[in-house]
């Protein structure tokens, strides 16, 4: 009976509760798209034809190396990073926020992303060619759940064409199982991967010529993001923290009153903490139904008003995005759109910035014409507490 009470909500059976993730699942499963995901057989280079615009990217992954396949990896715990340096063909007609996957791979570069070149690396290569780019400022992107290696790697190199940015663009790949069922397994490989990124990322700030690291994550992924940040915060020796620019947590699969305390660990930091929310994220209302019902940080209503004091303590920006439209069927990717206006604010001088209130900290809105407007201060009381 004591097992029973610590694996099931007060008065649920554990039928209940494995009916409550039976229900969960198969709500994900109807609204996820049908279409084939793609295999290992995308990380296979195809000759460059010169149509393509190349887009570079670095990986350090937590996956382990297939032994079968000498491109790809597989969805097991490594137990040392592992790197790996892809350059990705954006095709001439691409539209930003999609990935032009091809029928079966290798694909035309004509029409679809393709690998071009793809080479393992060693730490000592992976600090060359992060030397030999630099222009110190990397971006670290960390996946989200249900994501393959491979669709981790597409969507990165779309993220660095599509945002712009400036300097080095990195993914940082956990091993999720990439598949709807795998969501419990998913969040012990994020938790599993927390070490593993901090060093990695301590690393990095290690490199003499690396200025800024910026820290973007999606959904789950923000777990493994938020978790390593406390604990670097705990440290009193982490390296990387004092070079920490800007972090993005998109639709962040957090529990609220568990992110609260992660931020009282964590404090101010140097930019402050942006937070994309959407009360329409159908991913992280399946998601808030395996958790006992409690909301999720990138699904909270703010529309529940709060203290002043309360978003300062944080020194949180939060722009909610549940106004915007999406091709997504589980609308739990919206950030996609918004991302390039956000990186164009950032590109701003700062006499532009200080005349621009997304400079600032307090919540944001983004209406149906994809602007982004200053809303009176409120944030949903579950985020922040009283």
């Amino acid at each position: 009976m004591a097992l029973r009470k610590l694996n099931c909500a007060p008065g649920l059976t554990r039928r209940t509760a494995g009916l409550r993730l039976v229900l969960a699942l198969a709500m994900l499963a109807a609204l996820a798209a049908c279409a084939e995901r793609p295999g290992q057989g995308m990380l296979r280079p195809v000759a460059a034809t010169g149509v393509g615009i190349p887009t570079d990217i670095l990986v350090a992954t937590t996956r382990d190396r297939s032994s079968s396949d000498p491109y790809g990896y597989t969805d097991g715990r490594a137990r040392t990073l592992n790197y790996e340096q892809y350059t990705i063909s954006i095709p001439p007609d691409h539209v930003s926020g999609q990935i032009e996957w091809p029928d079966q791979p290798p694909g035309d570069p004509a029409r679809n992303m393709v690998v071009t070149q793809a080479h393992p690396l060693d730490r000592t290569d992976f600090d060359r060619l992060l030397a030999k780019r630099g222009t110190g400022e990397v971006l670290v992107f960390v996946h989200g759940y249900n994501t393959n290696y491979q669709e981790a790697v597409y969507r990165v190199a779309q993220l660095a064409h599509d945002g712009g940015f400036p300097g080095t663009v990195v993914a940082f790949a956990w091993p999720s199982r990439g598949t709807l069922t795998g969501y419990v397994a998913d969040r012990e490989s994020t938790t599993y991967s927390r070490d593993y990124l901090e060093q990695f990322l301590d690393d990095l700030a290690a490199r003499p010529g690396v200025k800024h690291i910026n820290l973007v994550a999606h959904s789950m992924g923000n777990w493994l993001a938020v978790e390593t940040l406390r604990q670097a915060r705990m440290r009193t020796h982490s390296a990387f923290l004092p070079k920490l620019g800007e972090v993005f947590l998109m639709s962040p699969d957090i529990d609220v009153d568990v992110f609260r305390t992660q931020l009282d660990v964590i404090g101010k930091l140097n930019q402050p903490m942006t937070v994309l929310v959407s009360t329409d994220d159908r991913a992280l209302a399946a998601s808030q139904k395996l958790a006992g019902d409690v909301p999720r940080v990138g699904n909270v209503d703010v529309d529940n008003p709060i203290a002043q004091a309360a978003i300062k303590k944080y020194d949180l920006r939060v722009i909610d995005l549940s106004k915007v439209e999406s091709d997504d069927r589980l609308r739990h990717s919206k950030f996609l759109s918004v991302l390039p206006k956000l990186r164009d604010m950032e590109r701003q001088d700062e006499a532009a910035r200080r005349g621009n209130p997304i400079s600032r900290t307090g919540l944001f809105v983004v209406d149906t014409a994809g602007n982004i407007l200053q809303s009176p201060l409120r944030l949903g009381e579950a985020v922040l507490g009283q």
